[in-house]
């Protein structure tokens, strides 16, 4: 009895290994089937994921809205950009970049009046990509920022009041030591005069830093508060033609006038990153300049066409 027993035990344990041995095999393979569905479901859900982004990113290639282009002014001086009597921003800057902005349809210009030395933090941080502001190029500014083509033929004259003489008798800069002048921090004149005094300080020009409008800078000098004041030629014409002021301006011809602007132009500055932008901008000011615009811009605020030639 103790035999069959046994024999009988074993049949029976060998039974249910082998039925506990299905049971595994059928949940393991319940478990692969489960686990290739969920795989299948993650890929077509990846799919469709990448076919989503794929889409937006088409949609934005193919996006009719322009971009927003942020461009700086400082509002002075006149008349290249200013506010005007009905509250306006206007000027010969202004109207030009406007102008070069309508044959860009691929973007929408936004133009901010600020004060001058924030035109350049905003082109540091990106927050403007344009500085408008009848801008000289010089080293420094090279450095940091990109410049267009240039959209002024410049020039500078000297201003002194009529019945002073050394109007009659500048030749260089040790012409002007020891004199007072006054001039807005930040701008190439400003920086050309402190690197005179710089290499020269045992007879330094004085400097009186200002944010005084030009027309009244040229008042002082008028009634004898100051020797001098240096500034661009055109807009002195625009103001002696409006103010008939009693002084003379002498034209700067000589190392004054090399040291003022290394190249006698002046420029749209734009932050660094902007290559692009930069080149859209010098094709349409191309443009601008050969079918009249620049031209009529410049006749209508100087009388005179200071348009540049790029022949």
């Amino acid at each position: 009895m103790k035999k069959n027993f046994t024999k009988k035990t074993v049949l029976g344990l060998l039974a249910a290994v082998t039925v506990i041995g299905a049971l595994a095999g059928c949940a393991g393979t319940e478990k692969k089937t489960a686990a290739s569905e969920t795989n299948k479901t993650e890929e077509t859900s990846k799919a469709a994921e990448t076919s989503n982004t794929a889409e937006t990113s088409k949609e934005a290639q193919n996006s009719s809205e322009p971009v927003i282009i942020y461009a700086a002014t400082g509002g002075s001086p006149k008349p290249f950009t200013f506010v005007g009597t009905d509250n306006k921003l206007t000027g010969h800057n202004i109207d030009l970049i406007n102008a070069v902005f309508e044959k860009l349809p691929q973007y929408k210009l936004e133009i901010e009046v600020t004060d001058f030395p924030s035109i350049f933090a905003g082109l540091d941080s990106d927050r403007y990509q344009i500085g408008v502001n009848n801008f000289a190029k010089n080293e420094k500014r090279k450095e940091k920022y990109l410049f267009t083509d240039p959209i002024f033929a410049n020039e500078y004259v000297a201003i002194f009041a009529k019945d002073n003489n050394k109007a009659a008798n500048i030749g260089s800069w040790n012409d002007l030591a020891g004199l007072k002048t006054i001039s807005q921090a930040g701008i190439n004149i400003t920086t050309a005069l402190e690197n005179y005094n710089a290499a020269n300080p045992q007879n330094p020009i004085k400097i009186e830093y200002s944010e005084e409008d030009l027309v009244l800078q040229i008042q002082d000098v008028e009634a004898g508060k100051y020797d001098f004041v240096l500034m661009d030629k055109p807009m002195f014409e625009y103001y002696q033609k409006e103010f008939n002021f009693n002084v003379t301006g002498v034209t700067i011809n000589n190392d004054i006038s090399k040291d003022l602007m290394g190249e006698p132009y002046s420029y749209l500055i734009v932050s660094k990153g902007n290559e692009k932008l930069v080149e859209d901008l010098n094709k349409a000011l191309k443009e601008v300049i050969e079918d009249g615009t620049s031209k009529e811009i410049n006749l209508k605020w100087f009388g005179n066409d200071y348009s540049p030639s790029y022949k």
